[in-house]
C-alpha cells in the first residue's frame, strides 16, 4: 500500500535502472530544496528555474543541471527539485545515500513505488483517471495508445465519469423523494421518471468501459473454475510440486493460494463455484471476489467431461489469459468452447488441452505462461475497469429490482455511486488507491 505522508520529503531515481547518458533524481516535499542543497551548488533559488551547476559527492564534483519547482506549481503540488546528472549507477547510489543521510532527522526518506503520483492525487493535481493516463503514457506502445493516454491526462475520462455520477445522483434523489409520498399524493413520483433513464445510463457506462485500454495479463494469473475441475492439480503439475492440497470432494480450496509455477509467473488457486454452497463455501467465494483484483488476468479451467464456464469468468472485467481443459485423459473428444467464452480469449491459440496425470498439454501451457504472463505488461485502466464494471452491474440490478421493491433499486444505485466514487477526483477507497499506485515503479 502507498501511504501518502504529507510533511515528509521523498527521494527516488526517476529514470530507468542501468547506465545511460543522463539520469534524474527527483526530490519532492517541504525539505526538497534544503535536501538538494546538500549535494548541489550554487544555491538553489526559491522559484521555478533551470540552473547549471555541480553535484559534489565522495570528494568528486560533476556537472549537473537542477530544475526547481515551487509548490503548488509542480507535478506533486509540493516543492520539487530534479537533479539531472551523468547516468552512472554508482553516482546515483552515492547521491541517494548522501540525500538520505540523517534522513529521519531531516524528514527525508526514499520514495515508495507510485508515491509521486499518489501525492499529485492527494494534493489535487491529478485525479485517479489521470493517474491511469500517466501509467498508459509510460507504457504506450504505439501512437494510438499515446493519444488515448494524453486524453486521459487532460481529464477526458474523469469528466465523462463525473457526468454519469451526477445523473445517477439525480435519479436516486428522484427515487428517494417518492418514498415520502403515497400513490394518491400529489407529490408522488411516477416510477417511469426514474426507471426509464437507467437503461440508457447503463449503456453510457458500457461505452466508458469500451474506451478503456485492454492489456494482456502479466505477472499473476487467477484460476477460475467450478469446484473439483482440477485447478489445484493443475497448479501442482505446473509447479512440479505438491504446493496445493488436492482432494476428490469439491470445496477443498477455501483460500486464495499464490504459487510460483516458474520464475516471474505466479498463479492464484481460488475456491471453485459450487451448486449448493454452505456458509463456509460462500465465505470462501466472497474472499475470491474480494481478492481477485490482485491478479492481472484469468485462467479459466474447465473439466473436459463437463465444461461449464463459471459466471464470474464471463462477467469479470479482467482479461482472460487462456482457457484450459483438464482431465483430457478421461475423454475421447474434448467439446468445443462456447462462443461467449471464445470471444473473451486473446486469440484462438489460447485453448489448452491438458492432463495433470499424463502431463499432456502442460509444456505448451508453461511456455505460454512464460512468454505472456511472465511479462511486465501493465494493465492500464484495470482498477477503473473494475470500478465501472461494478457500477454498471449495480445499475442493471436496480432495473431488475424496480418492479419488486423501489427500496432495493435505491440500494443498488447507491452501490453504483460507491463503485464510481474516487475515479473523478473525490476521496477514494484504499483498495482502489492501492491498485492504482501499486503498478507504478519507483520515481513515478
Amino acid at each position: 500500500m502507498v501511504t501518502v505522508m504529507i510533511g515528509d520529503t521523498i527521494v527516488a531515481v526517476a529514470t530507468p535502472s542501468g547506465p545511460g547518458a543522463r539520469a534524474t533524481i527527483r526530490i519532492s516535499g517541504p525539505q526538497a530544496f534544503a535536501a538538494a542543497g546538500r549535494v548541489f551548488s550554487p544555491p538553489l533559488p526559491a522559484e521555478r528555474a533551470q540552473l547549471d551547476g555541480e553535484v559534489h559527492v565522495g570528494g568528486v564534483r560533476l556537472p549537473c543541471m537542477a530544475l526547481t519547482m515551487v509548490a503548488p506549481r509542480s507535478f506533486t503540488g509540493e516543492g520539487v527539485v530534479e537533479l539531472h546528472v551523468p547516468g552512472s549507477p554508482v553516482l546515483l547510489r552515492l547521491l541517494q545515500e548522501e540525500l538520505l543521510r540523517d534522513g529521519e532527522a531531516l524528514g527525508v526518506r526514499a520514495a515508495l513505488p507510485g508515491e509521486f503520483t499518489a501525492r499529485a492525487c492527494e494534493n489535487g493535481c491529478l485525479d485517479l483517471a489521470q493517474a491511469e493516463g500517466l501509467l498508459m503514457l509510460l507504457h504506450a506502445q504505439d501512437q494510438q495508445q499515446a493519444l488515448s493516454a494524453v486524453q486521459w491526462l487532460k481529464g477526458g475520462l474523469a469528466a465523462a465519469v463525473q457526468s454519469v455520477r451526477s445523473e445517477l445522483q439525480d435519479i436516486l434523489a428522484l427515487l428517494e423523494v417518492g418514498f415520502d409520498f403515497d400513490d394518491d399524493d400529489t407529490g408522488a413520483v411516477a416510477p417511469e421518471l426514474w426507471l426509464n433513464p437507467l437503461a440508457p445510463l447503463a449503456e453510457r457506462i458500457d461505452r466508458l468501459l469500451l474506451s478503456l485500454p485492454t492489456a494482456a495479463p502479466g505477472g499473476e494469473v487467477l484460476l477460475i473454475g467450478r469446484a473439483n475441475v482440477g485447478k489445484s492439480s493443475l497448479v501442482n503439475a505446473l509447479a512440479g510440486d505438491d504446493a496445493v492440497l488436492v482432494a476428490d470432494h469439491p470445496g477443498t480450496t477455501r483460500d486464495l493460494l499464490r504459487v510460483q509455477v516458474q520464475p516471474g509467473v505466479h498463479l492464484w488457486d481460488a475456491p471453485g463455484d459450487l451448486d449448493d454452497p454452505n456458509a463456509a463455501d460462500e465465505a470462501a467465494l466472497a474472499l475470491r471476489e474480494r481478492l481477485s483484483g490482485r491478479a492481472a488476468g484469468l485462467l479459466v479451467v474447465l473439466d473436459a467431461s463437463d465444461p461449464q464456464v463459471p459466471a464470474m469468468a464471463l462477467s469479470s472485467p479482467m482479461p482472460w489469459f487462456a482457457a484450459v481443459f483438464t482431465k483430457c485423459d478421461l475423454v475421447d473428444t474434448v467439446p468445443a468452447l462456447g462462443e461467449a467464452a471464445r470471444a473473451r480469449l486473446p486469440g484462438p491459440d489460447r485453448v489448452f488441452l491438458t492432463s495433470s496425470v499424463t502431463g499432456t498439454g502442460l509444456a505448451g501451457l508453461r511456455e505460454a505462461l512464460r512468454l505472456t504472463a511472465g511479462s511486465t505488461t501493465v494493465d492500464a485502466g484495470g482498477p477503473l475497469r473494475t470500478a465501472l464494471q461494478a457500477a454498471v452491474d449495480a445499475v442493471r440490478r436496480a432495473i431488475e429490482a424496480a418492479s419488486l421493491a423501489p427500496e432495493l433499486a435505491a440500494a443498488e444505485l447507491q452501490a453504483a455511486l460507491r463503485s464510481m466514487h474516487g475515479i473523478a477526483g473525490e476521496h477514494s477507497p484504499e483498495q482502489l488507491l492501492d491498485r492504482i499506485y501499486g503498478r507504478f515503479c519507483l520515481g513515478k
